[in-house]
């Protein structure tokens, strides 16, 4: 598995510099309107009831497990940087929320987690989900939103960590990051991370086999992705554009971030995201704003959230991997 994570803790600073943070592209969101063709989002996330369900537990059982230590790296992280003594584990939020998994990790370490996400199928699969755990319904709270403006939506600097897991290249850059500095404290942490398709790991099968998983999956991408007008069209350029970043797209102004530290896990022999530049009609442009205030780790761990898969559990990632249209004749 390969993954980038990016820390980062909220200077003490006056609103004022919130103006030094500039849209650098043109308005996006983490709306799925631009992602579909002809503005379309039916075919994709506007799901039934028992639709949501099934795609969730599919979704649950065939992603990677984030382990007790990568969220203790970013607790770690919070900890050493949170200007309290002690450290203040008060309120999480977990942007773009999903089924729910991240925040009822977070939630046995902070006394609070606010769950949200900009549709309303995932929030109430999130209650479910959360509902069904050992954790009192009181310590969460839930809201449809989107990431960019919740900004407006709770009291400023209220939140001690707020995570973006999968979501953030599908939000406007500036927009995003504007809103999770108005929710954290001074010294709160911000949290962001991605990961992409499986990768095999060992070496006798990943010459022949990844090839072929990575064609499947582009076949699948290229005909969401492919064909759409201009703003479907630089909806999935922006994602793309930021996945293959590796993050290193996301700007954190030295006035409003301190401490930035980007995480990367096994960059020298994957590639990110869940489709490559095969799937796309557009050239994908990866772009840096690290800076040399900025601590970049690499690691490499071929065994880092490992699964041992069969070929029909293969085949299910791949049919989970992302609500296609036709989703429910494929499984």
């Amino acid at each position: 598995m390969k993954l980038p994570a990016s820390f980062a803790y909220l200077r003490r600073c006056h609103p004022r510099h919130l103006s030094a943070l500039y849209h650098t592209r043109r308005p996006f969101s983490t709306t799925t309107t631009h992602l579909n063709k002809d503005g379309d989002s039916a075919n994709v996330w506007n799901l039934t009831h028992e639709d949501v369900s099934q795609y969730w537990r599919g979704y649950l059982a065939t992603r990677p497990k984030y382990t007790d230590a990568f969220y203790d790296l970013i607790y770690n992280y919070h900890a050493s940087h949170s200007q309290s003594k002690p450290p203040s584990f008060s309120i999480a939020h977990d942007v773009g929320a999903g089924p729910g998994q991240v925040s009822a990790k977070l939630a046995q370490r902070f006394s609070h987690v606010v769950v949200s996400d900009n549709n309303e199928n995932h929030v109430n699969y999130a209650k479910h989900f959360l509902s069904n755990t050992s954790v009192p319904a009181s310590r969460f709270s839930f809201a449809v939103k989107k990431g960019e403006d919740l900004g407006s939506k709770y009291p400023p600097a209220s939140a001690d960590l707020v995570v973006s897991a999968l979501m953030f290249p599908l939000m406007d850059t500036m927009s995003a990051l504007r809103s999770f500095h108005a929710l954290l404290k001074p010294g709160g942490t911000l949290a962001i991370w991605f990961y992409g398709r499986a990768h095999f790991a060992e070496l006798e099968y990943a010459g022949l086999c990844q090839p072929l998983l990575d064609r499947i999956i582009n076949h699948h991408f290229s005909g969401v992705i492919a064909g759409g007008g201009p703003e479907h069209t630089a909806g999935w350029k922006h994602v793309a554009d930021g996945i293959a970043s590796w993050l290193d797209y996301i700007p954190f102004a030295n006035e409003d971030w301190g401490s930035v530290e980007r995480h990367k896990w096994n960059a020298k022999w994957t590639s990110l995201g869940f489709f490559g530049n095969e799937a796309c009609n557009f050239a994908v442009e990866p772009r840096s704003s690290v800076t040399d205030a900025e601590a970049v780790i690499d690691r490499d761990d071929r065994s880092l959230w490992r699964k041992d898969w069969d070929v029909g559990q293969l085949r299910e990632f791949v049919q989970y991997i992302y609500l296609f249209r036709g989703w429910r004749r494929n499984l």
